[in-house]
């Protein structure tokens, strides 16, 4: 019995190998693909994000490319105005977090987001074949475009020279992380990704007191749940302790390696220049990947996200390769 494309999903991130590698990729409904930059010729990025209607558009835009799932249309900063930040985003430039972060408080209300929620139902209305998934990022990778600077600079000073402070602020995020998500699957997501973009920039002493508490406070009370990590070859040790059902991962490291630590189903892990080259390379590449992931539960993806000057057409002969090639 052919298994519908959100089963097969779904079994993957459960640890058991479908009828056929699921793909899907990290802004996949984004600046590449015509129809999303002929949106943003009529509205401004956050008015996407907070129109429900137009939110779920995007969102559906990459089932032109074959997937297997679609991610959520939104930003990672959205909850944090839950708190009463102010966002402003320029193309091309780090989005500008005005929060302040000493009156900061987390009482369960997500009113000032339910847009994200009725996104998501609105979806899960027009679309059952496919996977479903929403995201957050982790408090860390949140906090980073907070505080900005160079390499977030600001806020690694600001976790060493105001431990206490850090860790109340950070335990507040998880907080509403942690509902931020649960509340997602209510709405009608199968799974959600974790963000941990950018936790390679710390040291693995670093990693283990600033970020693991609080990543490990998320995998046991989030299910089922995806934990990204990028330039995670020094810290990938630390995923055996964390309760997440799938890791995904930039290539980097190596899927065999991660699930091997991990016991779980790996999620990755094409370097996203590859779906730049000819079809040749692309072929090649991606070929090298589902090799490397035979035998165990593998969910196909970049190693980041698309790049804007992917050709769409590239994107979709990754995914009709990835399924005739796997196919049981």
């Amino acid at each position: 019995m052919m298994q519908s494309k959100r089963e097969v999903f779904l079994e993957t991130l459960r640890g058991k190998k479908g009828q056929f590698t699921p793909v899907w990729f990290m802004r996949q409904a984004g600046r590449f693909l015509k129809k999303y930059r002929g949106l943003r010729e009529k509205y401004d990025f956050l008015t996407l994000c907070k129109n429900k209607d137009l939110a779920a558009r995007v969102t559906l835009l990459p089932k032109v490319l074959g997937v297997d799932a679609l991610i959520l249309f939104s930003d990672i900063l959205i909850p944090l105005t839950a708190f009463g930040a102010e966002l402003n985003y320029n193309d091309n430039t780090q989005p500008h977090v005005k929060l302040d972060l000493k009156n900061i408080s987390y009482t369960g209300d997500l009113d000032k987001v339910s847009f994200v929620f009725d996104a998501i139902k609105t979806v899960r209305e027009e679309e059952k074949d496919l996977a479903l998934l929403g995201f957050a990022a982790s408090p860390f990778t949140l906090l980073c475009y907070v505080f900005g600077g160079s390499e977030f600079s600001n806020l690694r000073t600001f976790m060493k020279n105001n431990e206490k402070e850090y860790f109340e602020i950070a335990s507040k995020i998880t907080d509403l992380t942690i509902y931020y998500l649960n509340k997602q699957l209510e709405a009608g997501c199968d799974a959600v990704q974790l963000f941990d973009t950018w936790a390679g920039v710390l040291s693995k002493d670093d990693y283990r007191r600033y970020v693991l508490p609080f990543v490990k406070e998320i995998s046991k009370r989030v299910k089922p749940a995806i934990y990204f990590i990028k330039n995670s070859c020094h810290l990938n040790d630390f995923l055996k302790e964390l309760d997440f059902d799938c890791f995904s991962i930039d290539w980097r490291s190596s899927l065999r390696g991660i699930h091997k630590i991990t016991g779980k189903t790996v999620q990755g892990n094409l370097d996203n220049t590859v779906s730049l080259a000819n079809r040749d390379v692309v072929e090649k590449e991606t070929l090298k990947v589902l090799s490397k992931a035979k035998d165990i539960p593998h969910i196909f993806n970049l190693g980041h996200g698309i790049l804007p000057q992917t050709d769409p057409d590239n994107i979709r002969f990754i995914v009709d390769l990835i399924h005739e090639k796997s196919s049981n």
